[in-house]
């Protein structure tokens, strides 16, 4: 069975992800349980896939709105600025720390209940019961969102990989691979969200090299097989090949609210903010949650506050810019640059692509909500 969508301004069914979210989530529990990784969390989860097409001779932006099943979950006991103590746990020493040539994996810590609820954080330690977490500065004992409750409850979920996403070995490879550093074939392009600026270039370019695996542009001696992609982040793919190109993305989904984070601009600088549904349905610009915190509302069409930057009816070819821009005004809701009809009940974000929330100057960081629609 298949599932595929565009990115076009039409409704789309949502049936179909519905139906196809209930097919995949047997088959993935069945494995889950297999591998010995079916969890709490796993099972309130559902299942499905989005087929994402990469274009040829191009730059196609994309995103995974599933991720993978959860290894554990359990209830919060303790908390400290930076760790979280769980229930009924006696975890290996670092079971969950990436450690390169080890253990691969980077495990992250989501909320799946509670007011923290769709917040995730890397793993950087555990002991028999308690995980480290690189928190990015936030307090759990005091965080915007609010108060962590005794019960509320927290799933571990490795994060995806490039190697993961786009193939482990030149066999299972999707893209075009390099026999040379110096020779140019298909990349994957990420970027730094931590860095301030608009029209930003992607950080970091990465590329599968033939007898090594993947690397990167900075780095070519060094390994970024284990290079993660984290829920509601962006990569393109620029496809060098006039052939298109498939993506599958296949996982579990937890039908609770996610939680993206977004930053702040400067004073003197706006910020461009590469992220993306954490949901595998697409939601109108109403139901997105959007509206008020995350992009603040413009006074007119002229002088305009925050937007939203997006894709649609791409034509061909590399660092192509976004074609469509949307603002949010009080009085007219959400509004599409030369178009003063409103759009909030029939402009959709799909899941799969990539979105640019433009912070104006002075505008801060916020917590991006996203809830499932009803």
């Amino acid at each position: 069975m298949k599932t595929e969508f565009n990115f076009a301004q039409d409704a789309v069914d949502r049936r179909k992800f519905s139906v196809f979210r209930q097919t995949c989530w047997i088959a993935l529990l069945v494995a889950a349980i297999t591998l010995g990784r079916v969890d709490r969390a796993a099972a309130q989860s559902q299942g499905g896939a989005v087929f994402l097409s990469i274009a040829g001779a191009s730059d196609t932006r994309i995103s995974l709105p599933y991720q993978q099943a959860p290894v554990d979950s359990g209830g919060v006991t303790a908390i400290s600025a930076n760790s979280l103590t769980l229930s009924g746990k006696s975890w290996s020493s670092n079971q969950f720390a990436y450690k390169a040539g080890q253990q691969p994996q980077t495990y992250y810590a989501e909320f799946f209940t509670g007011a923290l609820q769709g917040a995730f954080y890397t793993i950087i330690a555990n002991d028999g019961d308690t995980l480290v977490l690189d928190t990015k500065g936030d307090d759990l004992t005091n965080h915007p969102l609010g108060e962590i409750a005794s019960g509320d409850l927290v799933k571990v979920t490795p994060y995806w990989t490039v190697a993961g996403v786009f193939g482990a070995t030149q066999s299972d490879l999707i893209l075009d691979p390099r026999t040379s550093p110096i020779f140019a074939k298909d990349d994957v392009l990420l970027f730094d969200n931590n860095l301030p600026g608009s029209n930003k270039a992607p950080s970091t370019t990465l590329y599968f090299l033939v007898g090594k695996g993947w690397t990167s542009v900075a780095a070519p001696s060094d390994s970024t097989a284990d290079v993660v992609i984290p829920p509601g982040s962006v990569m393109v793919v620029r496809r060098r090949n006039t052939a298109p190109a498939a993506l599958v993305n296949m996982g579990l989904y937890g039908p609770q609210r996610r939680a993206i984070y977004v930053h702040g601009a400067t004073a003197t600088s706006a910020n461009d903010q590469y992220v993306s549904l954490a949901l595998p349905e697409p939601l109108t610009l109403n139901e997105a949650n959007l509206a008020g915190a995350v992009v603040k509302a413009s006074a007119n069409s002229v002088f305009r506050n925050d937007e939203v930057l997006v894709w649609r009816n791409n034509t061909p070819g590399f660092n192509t810019p976004a074609n469509t821009t949307l603002f949010y005004q009080t009085a007219s809701g959400w509004l599409q640059v030369g178009n003063s009809d409103p759009i909030g009940d029939s402009f959709l974000l799909q899941p799969g692509e990539a979105i640019i929330i433009r912070k104006k100057q002075n505008n801060a960081a916020v917590n991006w909500l996203q809830m499932p629609p009803q």
